[in-house]
This record gives structure tokens, C-alpha cells and sequence, in this order.
């Protein structure tokens, strides 16, 4: 025990040399943590701004400018006329995100009892506005819709309350759980500050052990644990999993609380299922960094095995969806499985047993990162005596 403790201490020491560490430790958790998360301090997009066509100019038209003046997430800006190029707008008036054109003969074709058409455009360049306001539009026209219906009915000498019920049949009651705030603050922050936590201590290890061969100092790394490989790469391990544990505890006990994203009841217990995580991303790191003893080939080869674990890990996209071969890489990924575990932990507040199968896969990435690095070393000691 003496000795693993003593190789801790020397790692440490070993890292205050390394300026590149230093950033990794400190500039990501406490700048860019923070720096994304003023990105996404509004948490969703609150007022779209949009055009209108009118080419009816009815009451019934005004009546749907009225309505869309009155929804909370859309703004008018502008009222385009018939010599407006519909093609164009987005071009000419890039301050314009989408724009509702209302047909001509609208309230005439509707009083004659013919369905009629709100066209919605939408740059959908970008996902978000363009699903806005068609969502908005929608509900207006929905309700709209609705009006209409009820005054026939009760032109129609049906009841009130009878007609309210044929205009409604059924009532849909919408409970979103998990972000009921649909908030991306929330969504996205915990995602980013986790899969940067693997990169943090993935790309620490990687610098390990092939540092010991630039430097000159792995024989004296032998030395101090009478050549036992197990102390040397457990030493190793533990220093960096420590390092990445303190940072996981600063991300969810300062960086998300500063951030005002919610905290959840099973945040403390979810600790060790991070510790797991870190461990593994460790023990990857060591593997590479015994495979490869070039230090610059190492981290190359780190960055890009870590750089797609945001996209493939069904964060944004999900995995069942995904072609085949990209489907079977993300389970490649710690991070997947990690995500997978705080969806169910953190989110969704399950119980102990939903988590199980996740942690066993990242102990499967532990149990494997360690088994190729003592036969590197095996290998190269072997040939070394040779």
C-alpha cells in the first residue's frame, strides 16, 4: 500500500511539470464548463421573428395575424406584399426565421365550407426555429379552427356545453417528464460536462506511462515497485481516477448548481457509478499509452477515439437509428454506456437494478484496457531480457 501511495505522490508531482495537464485540470473544468454554459443561459428560445403574407385582407385574416400577434413566441416583424418574391425572403430579410402566407378567398372558401390552408415557411436550416413555428402555428390555427366550429354549432341551435364537447371530443393532456422545462441549459450541459470529464482523464493517462520512456524514468519506475506491473499500472490509475473524480464532484456540486440546473435527490448515490466511469476512462488511457510510447501518437490516437463519443454515444441522435456500423462503434465508447446509466440514475431516478448492466459494460472496458496493458508489458519486458 505504502508503495501505490508513494506512486500517486510521484504522479502528481510528475503532472506539475506538465503545463498541457495543467489545462486539461484546471482551464476546461473551470473556463469552458462555464463558457458553454453561458451559450445556453437562456435555456430555450423564447421570441422568433417572422413575416406575414396576407393576401385576403378579411376579417377571418386578421383575425389569424390577431392570433399569431398574440402567441408568446413569435414576433412579427414584417408584412410582406404580393411583389415580395416568397423564394428570396430568407435571403433578402435574414432577420426573418419563417413566415405565414394566408391564401387569397381564405374566409370565403372556409364560410362555403371548403377546408382551407395556412402555408408555413420556415428556414429550417436551423431545426429549432423551423419546428417553433410550426408548432405555433398549429396551436393557433388548432384553436382557431375550434372557434369556428362552436359558433356553427350554436348557429345550428346545438347546446353550449353539447357543443363544446363535438367541437373537443378528446382533450389531450401532455405531461413531459425528465426536462418538463425543455430547457437545453438542462439538457445539454450535463451531457457536455460529462463527456469533456472523459476526455479530461482519458487524455492525462494517455501521456502515463510512454513519459516514462521519454524522460528516461521507467527504470527507476520498476525500480520503485520491484517490478511488479500490477503497482505500476494500479499507481497509475488510481492517480489519474482521482484526479477525474475531484473533477466530476466540482461539475455536479459547483459547476451545475452555479449554472442553476436542477440537482436530483440521487446525485450523491450516483457518485460511484461516475467513479467507475473515470476508472475505466484511466485505465483506457494507460492501455493507449503503453501501446503507443510516441507521446504525440498517443494523444492523436485518443483524441480521435474520444472526439465522436458526444454524437455517437444517442445523445443527440438516437443509437437504434443510426447505420449499423455506427450502432455497433458507440458501444466502442464508454461514454455511451456511462450515458445510458445517467439517463436512467440521474434523470429518471430508477432503481439500483436498471444500472447494473451499464456498469458492468464499463467494468468489461476496465477489465480489457487492463489485460492488453500487462501483456504489452510482459511482451516488452520478455524482449528486453532478450
Amino acid at each position: 500500500m505504502k508503495n501505490i501511495l508513494q506512486l500517486i505522490i510521484r504522479e502528481f508531482l510528475r503532472l506539475k511539470k506538465r503545463p498541457a495537464a495543467w489545462v486539461l485540470i484546471l482551464v476546461i473544468p473551470i473556463g469552458i464548463f462555464f463558457y458553454l454554459g453561458s451559450i445556453y443561459e437562456e435555456g430555450s428560445i423564447e421570441n422568433v421573428s417572422i413575416a406575414i403574407l396576407d393576401l385576403d385582407h378579411s376579417d377571418l385574416s386578421r383575425q389569424v395575424i390577431h392570433n399569431v400577434e398574440a402567441s408568446p413566441k413569435l414576433n412579427i416583424i414584417r408584412f410582406l406584399n404580393s411583389n415580395d418574391h416568397l423564394d428570396d425572403v430568407f435571403i433578402n430579410h435574414p432577420e426573418v426565421k419563417g413566415f405565414y402566407v394566408i391564401p387569397k378567398n381564405f374566409q370565403k372558401n372556409i364560410f362555403s365550407g371548403n377546408q382551407e390552408k395556412l402555408l408555413v415557411y420556415t428556414n429550417s436550416s436551423n431545426i429549432i426555429y423551423g419546428n417553433l413555428i410550426y408548432k405555433e402555428a398549429a396551436t393557433f390555427i388548432n384553436t382557431l379552427s375550434a372557434g369556428l366550429n362552436l359558433n356553427s354549432f350554436k348557429l345550428n341551435g346545438i347546446p353550449n356545453e353539447k357543443a363544446l364537447k363535438m367541437v373537443m371530443p378528446i382533450k389531450v393532456i401532455a405531461k413531459p417528464l425528465f426536462n418538463s422545462y425543455y430547457n437545453y441549459l438542462y439538457y445539454l450541459i450535463p451531457g457536455l460536462t460529462t463527456v469533456l470529464l472523459q476526455m479530461i482523464v482519458f487524455l492525462l493517462a494517455a501521456r502515463s506511462i510512454n513519459s516514462e520512456y521519454t524522460n528516461g524514468t521507467f527504470n527507476e519506475l520498476l525500480e520503485s515497485t520491484n517490478g511488479s506491473v500490477f503497482k505500476i499500472i494500479l499507481g497509475k490509475v488510481l492517480a489519474y481516477s482521482l484526479i477525474g473524480f475531484l473533477v466530476a464532484i466540482f461539475i455536479f456540486s459547483v459547476v451545475h448548481p452555479i449554472l442553476g440546473i436542477p440537482s436530483s435527490a440521487s446525485t450523491l448515490p450516483f457518485l460511484w457509478v461516475v467513479l467507475v466511469f473515470v476508472i475505466t476512462n484511466a485505465m483506457l488511457g494507460v492501455m493507449v499509452s503503453t501501446i503507443f510510447k510516441n507521446e504525440a501518437i498517443a494523444m492523436d490516437v485518443s483524441f480521435v477515439y474520444n472526439s465522436p463519443a458526444f454524437v455517437f454515444s444517442g445523445f443527440t441522435f438516437p443509437i437504434m437509428a443510426m447505420p449499423a456500423f455506427n450502432a455497433w462503434y458507440a458501444q466502442l465508447i464508454p461514454y455511451t454506456h456511462f450515458l445510458n446509466a445517467f439517463i436512467k440514475g440521474m434523470e429518471m431516478n430508477t432503481p439500483f437494478t436498471f444500472l447494473v448492466q451499464p456498469v458492468i459494460n464499463l467494468l468489461l472496458f476496465c477489465l480489457v484496457a487492463y489485460t492488453v496493458t500487462v501483456i504489452i508489458f510482459m511482451f516488452r519486458n520478455k524482449k528486453a531480457a532478450l
